[in-house]
This record gives C-alpha cells, sequence and structure tokens, in this order.
C-alpha cells in the first residue's frame, strides 16, 4: 500500500474536515480549498492559488481546512528546534500551537461551531510512552484515551452540542480497533479481532456515519463504512483498500479512499452508495483524502505519484482532475478539501 506522509502507526492521513452549509452552486460563486504540504510547507490552495502557512524552516503539514464565514481554518503539525512536532492550526494563516513542544503531537481535523474551534488528534504520553487520542476545544485538551495503549483520533464533526470524534485505540492483543467518541464516550465499531482504522465521521440528523477499513482473514484491509455502528463493505477484501473520508448529502451516502489493483498499484476513486467510480487508471499510485459534496458536484481531493516517483496534489470535480502542485517538489500530499458557496 502507498505510504504516506509521517503519522503514527498508519499508512494514511487523513481526515475529513467538512462539513457542513453545503448548497446548489454555479460555478463563479464556488470556492474550492484544499489543505495539504509541498516540500515540507504547509499550504492550502484556494482555487488552484497556494496560500503558505508555515515558512519552510522547519516540516509541516496541513492536515484539514475549514471555512467559516471569512474565516479559513486549518490544522496540522510542525516540528519544532527540537524535532518535536508540534499539534497546531493556523486562522487566517496565523499559527496557534495546541501543545508545547515537549512531547509529539500530531493535529488532524478541524471543525468550527459558531465561535467555538474543534480540532482532533494524538499527543504523545511520557508516563506510558504511548500516544493518547484527544481533542481540543479553544485549545483546551479533551483526552479521549488514557495512554495505555497508543490510540489516535483522526475527524471531528459538532452537530448541535454533541462533539463526535473518530479514530482508533490499540487493545491488549496488539490489534487496532475502529471507534468514535461522542461527548468523550468510546463506541467500539469492531470486535479487535482484526485491525481496524475509522478515519472520518459525519452525523446527519440523528444517525453517525463512519469511514474506515478493518483488515480480514488474508490479512488484507477492507474499505467499510459504519452507520449507527452496522457495516458495509465497499470491497471485496482480495486486495488492500481504505475509506479515508465520508460525507452524506441527503440519502446519499459518499466515501472516498483507494484499493490495490492487481498490478499492485494504488488507485483512487470514491463510492455513492456503494458504487464506486475509479478516478486514477492505476498507471501510478495515487489515493482520495477527502470528499465534499455541493449541490450535484462532486469534489474529492488528493494526490497522484508520475513518472519521475513524485506526487502531485490535485481535486477532481466529478471526475475530472484539477492539479495543485503538478510535482515540483520532492514530498507532496493532500489532506481535506472543504467547497464553499457564495
Amino acid at each position: 500500500m502507498k505510504k504516506y506522509f509521517p503519522f503514527l502507526l498508519l499508512t494514511a492521513i487523513l481526515f475529513t474536515a467538512c462539513k457542513k452549509h453545503h448548497h446548489d452552486i454555479e460555478s463563479s460563486g464556488t470556492d474550492i480549498y484544499v489543505a495539504g504540504e509541498e516540500n515540507g510547507v504547509a499550504k492550502y490552495w484556494k482555487n488552484g492559488t497556494a496560500v503558505s502557512l508555515s515558512n519552510g524552516s522547519y516540516v509541516a503539514y496541513a492536515a484539514s481546512v475549514f471555512v467559516s464565514g471569512s474565516d479559513v481554518y486549518a490544522a496540522g503539525f510542525e516540528k519544532n528546534a527540537n524535532g518535536n512536532i508540534v499539534a497546531k492550526y493556523w486562522k487566517n494563516g496565523t499559527p496557534v500551537n495546541l501543545t508545547d513542544g515537549s512531547y509529539n503531537a500530531y493535529a488532524r481535523s478541524i471543525f468550527v461551531s459558531g465561535s467555538d474551534v474543534y480540532v482532533a488528534g494524538s499527543e504523545y504520553n511520557a508516563t506510558s510512552g504511548k500516544y493518547a487520542a484527544k481533542y481540543w476545544k479553544n485549545g483546551t485538551a479533551v483526552s479521549l484515551s488514557d495512554g495505555s495503549y497508543n490510540a489516535d483520533a483522526y475527524s471531528v464533526f459538532v452537530s448541535g452540542s454533541d462533539v463526535y470524534v473518530a479514530g482508533f485505540e490499540m487493545n491488549a492483543g496488539g490489534n487496532s480497533v475502529a471507534k468514535y467518541w461522542k461527548n468523550g464516550t468510546a463506541v467500539s465499531l469492531t470486535n479487535g479481532s482484526y485491525s481496524a482504522i475509522a478515519y472520518s465521521v459525519f452525523v446527519s440528523g440523528s444517525d453517525v456515519y463512519v469511514a474506515g477499513w478493518e483488515s480480514n482473514t488474508g490479512g488484507k484491509s477492507v474499505a467499510k463504512y459504519w452507520k449507527n455502528g452496522g457495516e458495509t463493505n465497499l470491497t471485496n477484501g482480495s486486495y488492500n483498500a481504505n475509506a479515508r473520508s465520508i460525507f452524506v448529502s441527503g440519502n446519499d451516502v459518499y466515501v472516498a479512499g483507494d484499493e490495490e489493483d492487481a498490478g499492485g498499484q494504488n488507485v483512487a476513486k470514491y463510492w455513492k452508495n456503494g458504487g464506486e467510480a475509479n478516478l486514477t487508471n492505476g498507471s501510478y499510485n495515487a489515493g482520495a483524502s477527502s470528499v465534499f459534496v455541493s449541490g450535484s458536484d462532486i469534489y474529492v481531493a488528493g494526490d497522484e505519484g508520475d513518472a519521475s516517483g513524485k506526487n502531485i496534489i490535485r481535486y477532481w470535480k466529478n471526475g475530472t482532475a484539477v492539479s495543485l502542485a503538478e510535482g515540483s517538489s520532492e514530498s507532496t500530499f493532500s489532506g481535506s478539501i472543504f467547497v464553499v458557496q457564495y
């Protein structure tokens, strides 16, 4: 499987940063934001134009972007002078540190509700020597795991007064258990017999949707999503696959991810109500990290390799690719996508 930019224990990133107030749109009134990293610099792209969030002195990554009114929020991380990774977010380009840099920490997803800013991620626990899943509300940390086992939070979604966070926690048998937390209370989606990860959470009405993967008896990862705990497999388990992002629009469920083909290349794709649509042809490794639906338009962010071995950040609108960083750097990776109508 394609290996993504340096995240603890896992091969992917991503996290969906959604996620709401989507409407029917015209192309002249649409802003498209994509978060990511180019050559170690955290960035987001607005309508194809790059906005740098870090200066390149230290490696940084923007994993998630969320727009609220005229404010643009991006969550990610940046190394400090001591080589530790600091969880942070940027509001209109101004950084806000969530951790003090004493220990490695990651911010992977951001959601803004009213005047409150929620960020999901993880931080190293020096006492246990493990990573603890957590989220920050307006900079104040809320622990989701106690650090007994490695855990991580990949996605946050706020619905009314309820805070939902998706991620995983290792068990005593050494397998990762896919789960989400509602207001800090864990809901396990898998039983821990096989490793599983939950990457993305989306709430529609009273329904909770979570996307991720679970290993099967053959050791392959099966892309799937859960609705109120009931699972739907998106792939048959013949090849490794991942579901990295989920978005619900009306009665339709959209999931973005990737699946290996017979030649061992990862193909970026999305599923609508279980039916798959390939975004790449398998010539080069590719992955889809985020999906956002606005009106009748389907936007998917991801990246794809090229003949030189570099990655190209791009998004697809209704299957048509738009390149944002044309493989001009050695490391180029995408995070989430957010679409605004005005």
